[in-house]
């Protein structure tokens, strides 16, 4: 099979002895070669470093690279700081995930197809044995001039009000060229600092883009564990959200689609704190409803929220979310609570 693309895949690695393996072989066993396969060891302490090596040994094309515990974006960041210096393109795989066998070859013939920068696919959403979820999928397209600027790169901030157009802005799934990388410097922030790191390195990789391809193509398998976001619960989850609202605002600032990103922020916004106020139930958080519905008050009182409230269009919403902002401004605390543990919002 003739390949002009050298690709590597860049796969963090924290506490997954028992998926890591299979990760790997996913990507090993590829139809389209993969160039390396680097793992990040952040710090790991159930037996994953070692697990890492043991693949490198056996591997020619897999690399390790140990570091201390940093999270997520950094360690995808010494990933790139290690990348050898053939590599033409990149990928990332987070550890307890898979692909399916063809994936990397749909992403890199439509690169060598068309010469796009990028190519966005969609993922199947899998419970922890692997059964799937839900599929999510994008349309077959290549977007370059203002098609790109001003259609697909808002859809990164999130879906209009009426519909859910949003692309995912998790870099998985994707496949990026390093001469726009390395034109630009893109890194990863932390996580620590702001809740969607992938966002901003996706964000203003496609900003450094002249043509993109989206593919309908599912390859990526998406596994959800007891450790995700929606069953730990963080305290400052709100006021990471509020954060990470500012932040995208100032990073969409005076591009071409300013207020469309702007419109879409808000709704992600709109639903980051549905995912707030469902933490604040006790299975989750473990408070009494008293001490849960007083956390709900404190965050729909919040200034910053209903000055976003006020300028947003309610009325394009769908009725399930018109009737949760709706709620958010009348600061129904009771109500919220009580929607968030039956599983309506």
């Amino acid at each position: 099979m003739d390949q002009k693309l050298n690709i590597t895949l860049i796969v963090p690695v924290y506490n997954v002895e028992c998926y890591l393996e299979q990760c790997v072989r996913s990507i090993l066993e590829q139809s389209y070669s993969v160039f390396e396969v680097l793992l990040v060891d952040d710090g790991s302490t159930d037996g994953s470093s070692e697990l890492c090596d043991r693949l490198s040994s056996e591997n020619d094309c897999v690399r390790t690279v140990h570091k201390e515990n940093a999270g997520l974006g950094f360690a995808r960041n010494t990933g790139l700081d290690n990348l050898r210096p053939e590599s033409t393109h990149v990928m990332f795989v987070d550890s307890d995930d898979w692909l399916e066998s063809d994936m990397v070859e749909t992403f890199a013939r439509a690169i060598e197809d068309t010469g796009a920068d990028c190519v966005l696919g969609g993922f199947t959403k899998r419970d922890d044995k692997g059964s799937p979820q839900f599929e999510f999928k994008l349309e077959d397209a290549v977007w370059e001039g203002d098609e790109l600027a001003k259609r697909l790169v808002p859809r990164v901030c999130g879906s209009t009000p009426e519909m859910s157009d949003s692309i995912p802005m998790s870099v998985c799934s994707s496949m990026f060229a390093m001469k726009n990388i390395d034109e630009h410097t893109l890194r990863f922030p932390s996580e620590r600092e702001v809740i969607s790191e992938d966002f901003v390195f996706k964000y203003k990789y496609l900003r450094t883009s002249n043509k993109v391809v989206t593919t309908s193509s599912v390859g990526y398998s998406y596994r959800t564990n007891l450790s995700s976001l929606s069953t730990s619960y963080r305290p400052d989850r709100f006021d990471a959200s509020l954060i990470f609202y500012d932040y995208a605002l100032r990073l969409v600032a005076d591009s071409p689609s300013e207020a469309e990103c702007v419109l879409r922020l808000k709704k992600t916004l709109f639903i980051n704190m549905r995912m707030c106020i469902s933490q604040e139930v006790p299975r989750v958080s473990g408070k009494s409803r008293r001490d849960a519905c007083d956390a709900i008050r404190r965050m729909a009182s919040d200034s910053r929220l209903s000055k976003v409230i006020s300028d947003y269009p309610c009325e394009r919403l769908g009725f399930t979310q018109r009737v949760f902002v709706e709620l958010l401004r009348r600061r129904a605390a009771s109500i919220l609570y009580m929607a968030a543990s039956s599983g309506v919002f």
